[in-house]
C-alpha cells in the first residue's frame, strides 16, 4: 500500500551490512532494527548506483556494505560512521 508508483511491480534486492562488534555498534544495531521495524529502512525508488526505476533502495539511512574500502567505497575504516547513522536516524525520529 505504501508504494511510490501503485500498480507497478518492482525488483527486490538482497543488502548486506555491517557494523562493529563494539558496545556502540551494538546500540546502532537496536536503533537500525527499530528503524527496519518501522519500514523506514527501504524504499522503492530510482536506485543511484544502477539508475534502475522501481527497485528497493535505502531510505537515507547510510550502511556499511562493505569492511574494507573506506567511506569512498561504503567501508571501513570510517571514524564518523557511527555518529553520522545515528543522527540520520534521530532524523526519523529513531533516537
Amino acid at each position: 500500500k505504501d508504494h511510490p508508483n501503485p500498480g507497478q511491480s518492482f525488483q527486490g534486492a538482497h543488502r548486506t551490512a555491517y557494523l562493529p562488534n563494539n558496545p556502540e555498534g551494538k546500540d546502532v544495531a537496536k536503533l537500525l532494527r527499530r528503524a527496519f521495524d518501522a519500514k523506514l529502512v527501504f524504499t522503492v525508488g530510482t536506485s543511484t548506483t544502477s539508475g534502475c526505476s522501481n527497485v528497493v533502495t535505502w531510505n537515507d539511512i547510510h550502511h556499511k556494505t562493505s569492511v574494507h574500502g573506506g567511506p569512498e567505497r561504503y567501508g571501513y575504516p570510517d571514524q564518523t560512521y557511527l555518529k553520522r547513522v545515528k543522527a540520520e536516524l534521530a532524523a526519523k525520529g529513531i533516537e
